[in-house]
């Protein structure tokens, strides 16, 4: 899977990650990291929006792939 995080220059802040899922296996690791995602703080909530951005793009594009 990959993954891209922009550091801001000026401050400690950084863009939400953004993720590509490539495979099977990754969209079955990010199914799972989602549901383990349950604290709510500004950086695990960043990437919960990443990571659910990235599964409707790869059921998007994998139809038949999908895993509930």
């Amino acid at each position: 899977m990959k993954t891209a995080i922009k550091h801001g220059r000026e401050s400690c802040r950084s863009d939400p990650p953004s993720f590509t899922i490539e495979t099977v296996e990754d969209y079955a690791l990010v199914k799972h990291r989602i549901k383990a995602l349950s604290v709510q703080d500004g950086s695990s909530f960043r990437e919960l929006e990443a990571l659910k951005e990235a599964v409707r793009d790869w059921e998007m594009q994998h139809p038949n792939k999908r895993q509930d």
